[in-house]
């Protein structure tokens, strides 16, 4: 029985010592895969973002005095560079 499909080709040329540059579509799909996570990643960080508003609403007033926030959506959606401590959009891969 051959294989007729390119790749399975693609997948056993190392195996049979072949180069592994005979796929053809394989930087397309490394573009479409790079933009999907690009979206997911923003996707994420905008809901983390969206669930750090919800906590600190949560929070009174004196606590959040006493960590130093003053507006709750400026201190997350704001610009981080205009403050000494950001928000970190990344937070949520540090687990």
């Amino acid at each position: 029985m051959a294989i007729h499909s390119l790749d399975w080709v693609a997948a056993l040329a190392p195996l049979a010592g072949f180069p592994d540059t005979v796929v053809t579509h394989d930087r397309r799909e490394r573009a479409e895969v790079g933009a999907l996570r690009q979206l997911v990643t923003r996707f994420l960080a905008w809901r983390a973002q969206r669930e750090t508003v919800r906590i600190l609403s949560a929070v009174d007033s004196a606590t959040l005095r006493d960590l130093g926030i003053a507006d709750i959506e400026s201190e997350v959606y704001g610009d981080p560079k205009d403050r000494m401590r950001g928000y970190d959009p990344g937070w949520w891969r540090k687990q």
